[in-house]
C-alpha cells in the first residue's frame, strides 16, 4: 500500500501542475487565438455591417445562446476545451477574422463550422461577441 503512495502523490502533482497548460491557446503577435488570426487577408478586413446597432446586437444574443452556449456557457467564459469568447484571444481578433471563423470552424479543436448560417446571423453573433469583454 505505501509502495503505490509515492507514485499517486507524484502522479497528482504532475497533472496539477500540468493542468493550466492544457487550457492555454497560442496567440499571434496581437493576442487573437492562432485558429482565428490564420483568416485570410482579405476576410481579416472585412467589416461588420451591424457593428453597434442594438438590434443587431440582441439578435446576436439570441443567436449565441442557441448555437454557442452549449459550449462555451451562457456567459461566454468557456468550459472544458473550448474558449472564453471574452478573453483578449478573442476580442482582439478583427470582426473579419469572427465571422470568416465561425463560417470555416476548426473542428481539430472541436469548433464546428455554422457555414449553414446565413452570413447576416454571423454578422449578427460577431456584433454580440463584440460586446463582451473579460
Amino acid at each position: 500500500m505505501k509502495a503505490l503512495l509515492i507514485p499517486t502523490i507524484v502522479l497528482f502533482g504532475t497533472l496539477a501542475v500540468a493542468a493550466p497548460a492544457l487550457h492555454r491557446h497560442e496567440t499571434d503577435k496581437r493576442g487573437v487565438y492562432m485558429p482565428i488570426a490564420q483568416a485570410p487577408e482579405k476576410n481579416r478586413n472585412l467589416q461588420n455591417p451591424f457593428e453597434g446597432q442594438p438590434d443587431a446586437i440582441a439578435a446576436g444574443k439570441k443567436l449565441f445562446l442557441q448555437h454557442c452556449a452549449e459550449c462555451h456557457g451562457e456567459d461566454a467564459q468557456g468550459a472544458h476545451r473550448s474558449a472564453n469568447l471574452r478573453s483578449s484571444g478573442v476580442q482582439n481578433a478583427t470582426p473579419g477574422e469572427l465571422v470568416w471563423f465561425l463560417g470555416n470552424g476548426n473542428l481539430a479543436k472541436g469548433m464546428p463550422s455554422w457555414s449553414g448560417l446565413p452570413v447576416e446571423r454571423l454578422w449578427q453573433i460577431v456584433s454580440y461577441l463584440k460586446t463582451l469583454h473579460k
